[in-house]
């Protein structure tokens, strides 16, 4: 029997993401990710949940941005993994206020449940267009 209620934890959590992120609630946003998760994206690696904040959370413009995403393919491997494929995109803003898409592309995550929530253990962001790296999990055919 598939655990809906871990499948809807899991969507808060890809869900809540973008929108800590966005706020620049860093702190808050970092504890998504467990003590050693592991993020890359173009092409660079930030390992643990501080160099994550400071890497990822640095990033961040002065101006307000906005990370969306589409619905999430999940698979529960068993009752404390998962995995989950995203598509999403990032709109910026600029000086003059014109909105532009920053970014598209599709998270490939490796999700557990620690102390009773999900976090991230890993988290690969595959730029569109770009071919999913070596030992980073594709998405489902079905």
């Amino acid at each position: 029997m598939v655990d809906l209620h871990a499948l809807e934890e899991i969507r808060r959590l890809l869900a809540i993401y973008g929108q800590l992120l966005d706020s620049k609630r860093i702190e808050e946003w970092s504890q998504l990710f467990t003590e050693d998760a592991v993020f890359d994206v173009w092409g660079q690696t930030w390992r643990g949940r501080k160099a994550i904040a400071e890497g990822i959370g640095g990033m961040q413009p002065d101006t307000p941005g906005k990370h969306v995403v589409l619905s999430p393919v999940i698979d529960l491997q068993d009752a404390d993994h998962a995995r989950a494929f995203t598509d999403l995109s990032a709109f910026a803003s600029g000086q003059d206020g014109a909105i532009t898409i920053a970014t598209i592309g599709r998270y490939h995550d490796e999700l557990v449940r620690q102390a009773g929530r999900w976090r991230f253990a890993r988290r690969v962001v595959v730029m569109a267009g770009e071919a999913t790296p070596d030992g980073v999990a594709d998405s489902p055919a079905y």
